[in-house]
């Protein structure tokens, strides 16, 4: 059942990836940000914070930051391995007239292979001179309710400590498909 929860996640992670769209404040944050930019960034500061429903847990030895790099040439993709800082309780919007849904929020940093690994594409900047760049986050859960039916969730991106936090996904909604069971 985990591997299959798991699975599930992914795929619905992907698939939310192509129909979530990101909210239009961290669109014009994030276009003020050149890729030469994204070669300053310290590893060390980078955080990620994901909110989901309380009967829900994220799997964090498998949750990964991606960030791809687009040039003339192609694309180049790393996926960074997360650790965790902290777990709060706390409330986040359900939305407009609709009551704030109860959540346990991450609080995630790079591990040290995902720093490793930030810091390549670091060079690559510096010596492919892309000319876009892409984030998304990758958190299967670990724990779900006995049949889900939907779920919320947020993933928020912070780059130094100087900045807020720039919602990547913030309040989608992933519809869990069943498969039916046998008798």
């Amino acid at each position: 059942m985990r591997v299959f929860v798991s699975a599930l996640l992914v795929t619905v992670v992907i698939l939310c990836a192509g129909c979530a769209s990101i909210p239009l404040s961290t669109a014009l944050s994030l276009s003020s940000i050149s890729p030469r930019t994204l070669a300053q960034i310290d590893p060390g500061q980078v955080r990620v914070r994901l909110s989901v429903p309380t009967d829900y847990e994220i799997n964090i030895p498998k949750s990964r930051l991606n960030l791809a790099l687009t040039t003339p040439t192609g694309t180049s993709t790393g996926e960074m391995k997360l650790s965790l800082l902290g777990v709060t309780k706390e409330t986040r919007s359900g939305g407009l007239f609709k009551a704030d849904i109860p959540v346990s929020t991450y609080l995630l940093m790079l591990s040290p292979d995902g720093s490793r690994q930030l810091q390549e594409l670091q060079r690559r900047i510096l010596t492919n001179d892309p000319t876009g760049y892409e984030f998304s986050v990758n958190a299967p859960f670990s724990k779900v309710p006995a049949n889900p039916i939907e779920v919320t969730f947020w993933a928020d991106l912070k780059l130094s400590p100087k900045d807020p936090f720039m919602p990547l996904i913030d309040g989608a909604k992933i519809r869990f498909k069943h498969s039916p069971t046998s008798s």
